[in-house]
C-alpha cells in the first residue's frame, strides 16, 4: 500500500492549486472505499489507464482534487494498432498512448498496455526525446500486472531525453507500463516503448543513445543490440 501511495503522489507531483469540490455523484467506488464521479473516472482513464482508479486511497484522491489537474489543458494521442517490425510477431500486441495536462508546466503520461501475453519477458525500454522543451523532474515508471507492481529505476538521462529500463514481470497478465514526468511548456515530446524480442541483459538494455533516427524517433540502439528490440512506432505530443 505504501508503494501504491508513492505511485499516485508521484503521478500528481506538480504545483498545487486550491479548488472547490462540488457535491459528488457516486459513479465508481474502489476497494479502498474511494468514490469517483463519472468525470473524474473518465479523466483518470484518459490521462493514465483504466484501472488506475483502484490504486487510490482517500488521501491520494484528496491530493488529486486539490492539484486541479482536471482543469489543465488536456490532450491525448493513441497509436493503435501498433505494427511490430519483427519477423516473429505479425499481429498487434499492445497499445501505446501519450497524454498531457498543462498549466504553468505540463504533466506527461505515457502508457503501454499489453493486449496479449508477451512470450518474452526481459528488459524493455521506455522513454522520451525532447525538442524545444526539457525535463523538470525524473520520470516515474510503473510496471503493473495482475500479480504484481514494480518500478523501473535504471534511468539514463541525456541532454535531449531519457530512457528507463522496465523489467517485465515473470508472471501475471494484463501488463501495463506507465511513465509520468513534467516538462516545460513549448516544443514536442516524442515517446517510445521498445520490447525485447529475446532475452537480453540489463547491460544490453542500456546500449542506446537518444536520437530522432532511432526506434520510435527516440532510441538509437548500438548495432549489436538493434535486432533484439521490436522497432515499435512511437508517439508524440506538442506541449
Amino acid at each position: 500500500m505504501k508503494k501504491r501511495k508513492l505511485l499516485i503522489l508521484s503521478l500528481l507531483a506538480f504545483t498545487i492549486f486550491s479548488s472547490k469540490v462540488s457535491a459528488k455523484e457516486n459513479f465508481y467506488t474502489n476497494k479502498n472505499n474511494v468514490t469517483f464521479t463519472e468525470q473524474e473516472y473518465t479523466f483518470l482513464t484518459k490521462m493514465y489507464w483504466e484501472g488506475s482508479q483502484d490504486l487510490f486511497t482517500q488521501e491520494n484522491y484528496n491530493d488529486f482534487i486539490n492539484s486541479n489537474i482536471m482543469n489543465g489543458e488536456f490532450e491525448m494521442f493513441i497509436y493503435e494498432p501498433i505494427t511490430l517490425r519483427s519477423t516473429s510477431i505479425t499481429d498487434s500486441s499492445k497499445t501505446l498512448k501519450i497524454s498531457k495536462s498543462c498549466s504553468t508546466s505540463c504533466l506527461i503520461s505515457v502508457t503501454s498496455s499489453w493486449n496479449k501475453i508477451p512470450s518474452v519477458r526481459s528488459y524493455d525500454i521506455i522513454g522520451a526525446r525532447f525538442e524545444n522543451t526539457s525535463l523538470i523532474n525524473n520520470p516515474t515508471t510503473t510496471i503493473i500486472s495482475s500479480g504484481s507492481t514494480s518500478y523501473g529505476t535504471d534511468i539514463q538521462l541525456s541532454s535531449n531525453g531519457f530512457g528507463v529500463t522496465a523489467k517485465l514481470p515473470a508472471t501475471g497478465t494484463n501488463i501495463v507500463i506507465n511513465q509520468t514526468y513534467k516538462v516545460n511548456k513549448g516544443g514536442t515530446v516524442y515517446a517510445s516503448y521498445q520490447h525485447a524480442k529475446m532475452t537480453v541483459t540489463l547491460n544490453d538494455s542500456k546500449k542506446y543513445s537518444i536520437s530522432s533516427a532511432g526506434y520510435g524517433k527516440v532510441f538509437r540502439f548500438d548495432y549489436a543490440v538493434t535486432n533484439k528490440y521490436d522497432a515499435m512506432n512511437g508517439v508524440s505530443i506538442a506541449v
